[in-house]
């Protein structure tokens, strides 16, 4: 378990939220840090949004005021995006928890950022025993909507061991 925080973006709450397991957070991580735009993204812009429910109601998220994002960030991102390495970097987190391909890039090669995704999650938990497998929660994730390209699914399938 890092023992510094990890900023989360709206991806990773979503995604665990639809297959159940957005405790998964809780117990892998010490402190998970929410920047306020992206609280706002998922549950008062998503009312009807997977997950917008269980995410309001966690209240071992710790929801932040994000630190303010550099204006080319904010340009390049979307807001929530921006707050979460801009909050990260501040922070020194020890990871950010983000899905998106660019937003990843950018946090690992502007920011030294480490970074970890739906998939990343899930095979951390299995390793640390906390589920069983990690492509049954990957497939329902797509089947409900959650866009995770084939090769990722494959590379999390071959970390995990299935």
């Amino acid at each position: 378990m890092p023992d510094g925080p990890v900023v989360c973006n709206a991806g990773p709450l979503i995604a665990l939220s639809m297959v159940g397991q957005l405790d998964l957070l809780k117990q892998l991580y010490r402190r998970v840090i929410v920047p306020e735009p992206v609280f706002r993204e998922v549950v008062a812009g998503g009312l009807d949004r997977a997950g917008a429910s269980q995410i309001a109601s966690a209240e071992w998220l710790e929801r932040a005021d994000p630190a303010i994002p550099e204006p080319l960030l904010a340009l390049e991102l979307g807001p929530g995006e921006a707050a979460v390495l801009a909050t990260g970097h501040l922070l020194r987190a020890q990871l950010v928890l983000i899905d998106e391909r660019r937003a990843r890039r950018i946090a690992e090669q502007a920011y030294g950022l480490r970074v970890k995704g739906s998939a990343g999650i899930l095979v951390a938990a299995k390793r640390a025993g906390l589920i069983s497998a990690v492509i049954p929660h990957l497939d329902q994730m797509v089947r409900q909507g959650y866009y995770l390209s084939r090769r990722l699914i494959e590379r999390a399938a071959a970390e995990a061991g299935e």
